[in-house]
Parts: C-alpha cells; sequence; structure tokens
C-alpha cells in the first residue's frame, strides 16, 4: 500500500479527497518533527517508530580496496507489536 492508496481509503471515511491528502501529511509532519526531537511515535496495535544513532564503522570500497570511514547517524527503526493482526 502506498501514500495515494492511503489517501484514497481515508477519503471513503472523510467523503473528501483533499481533507484526506491534509490529514495524512499533517501526520507525517507530525511524525517528522516528532522522531528528529528524538521521541518515540507508539501506534497501538501496529507498532512504535523510534531513532537510533548508528555507530560509525570502517568499510572497504570494493573497487579501489581503500578503507573508509562512514560517520555515525540517525536511523529510523520500526518494532512492530506484539498483538497478532487479524483477518
Amino acid at each position: 500500500m502506498d501514500k495515494r492508496e492511503i489517501i484514497e481509503v481515508m477519503s471513503r471515511r472523510t467523503c473528501c479527497i483533499k481533507e484526506a491528502k491534509d490529514a495524512f501529511e499533517e501526520f507525517l509532519s507530525a511524525a517528522r518533527k516528532t522522531l528528529f526531537r528524538g521521541e518515540k511515535i507508539h501506534l497501538k496495535g501496529i507498532g512504535t517508530l523510534y531513532v537510533k544513532m548508528r555507530k560509525e564503522r570502517r568499510v572497504r570500497n570494493p573497487k579501489t580496496r581503500e578503507i573508509m570511514k562512514i560517520k555515525p547517524k540517525r536511523v529510523i527503526r520500526f518494532k512492530p507489536s506484539e498483538i497478532p493482526i487479524e483477518n
């Protein structure tokens, strides 16, 4: 399911595609801001989105065999909830 399909499903409830699109964009904006601040997003029955710091690491370029250093960075992680999905 992609963004367009999610908006279509939401529009069935709001009866307007524009309202559904605005609501979804607002949700994404709030989620980005929350994750940027380092806070978790708990979606009951779905899972949790959180930010984790990836350590600095060294890798080898396969073409030149040169060892490169990759800086530490923040990455978004998702942990699914333990509640089984019902059909």
